[in-house]
């Protein structure tokens, strides 16, 4: 599948390669310090400059290791990103504060994770967030994430290392809570 194919419809959304046009949004969305210090690779400010360089490394090649625009269905205006990392397979996920609260994390989450779980043959995907970012440790326990335990990061507005908490999710249980909703 290339990368121009790859195109995850859900209810409301809509998952798309990120694009160069996508730039100037993400450095006003995610070059925040408080989006930044939530996510590793995100910095505050964020140059236009270096979110391209981000895009061109977060493009999907057929493999694990991408990001994904999110966007409501029908609207060119991205709401969030969303993207699956190498082995093991993790989830990041970022959605703009006018969309936080309306499930949109949950939602583009389940699309990528019914599509990513078949295409790449994952057993399981991880998680994780700051200890300072509780609601992204209900979404992922929402979708069936099962915390297994603790460690510590940094990011360019966190220099010390700092809580996480880490979570899974397996193939199995993701399937069965599908077959449930």
């Amino acid at each position: 599948m290339t990368e121009e194919r790859l195109d995850i419809q859900t209810e409301r959304l809509r998952l798309r390669p990120l694009e160069a046009a996508d730039a100037p949004r993400l450095s006003r969305l995610g070059g925040t310090p408080d989006v930044a210090r939530m996510m590793l690779s995100f910095q505050a400010p964020w140059p236009e400059e270096a979110v391209l360089r981000w895009i061109e490394a977060s493009r999907y090649r057929g493999r694990l290791g991408f990001r994904l625009a999110i966007q409501e269905r029908g609207s060119p205006d991205l709401v969030g990103i969303i993207g699956l990392g190498g082995r093991p397979a993790t989830l990041m996920y970022f959605i703009a504060g006018d969309y936080t609260g309306c499930g949109y994390a949950s939602e583009a989450a389940r699309g990528l994770l019914a599509w990513a779980f078949p295409r790449f043959e994952l057993d399981a995907v991880e998680a994780d967030h700051f200890h300072d970012n509780p609601a992204s440790g209900t979404i992922l326990r929402r979708l069936g994430f099962v915390q297994t335990g603790y460690d510590r990061a940094t990011n360019p507005l966190r220099l010390e290392p700092e809580p996480i908490t880490l979570y899974r999710l397996t193939r199995n249980a993701f399937e069965a809570q599908q077959c449930n909703s």
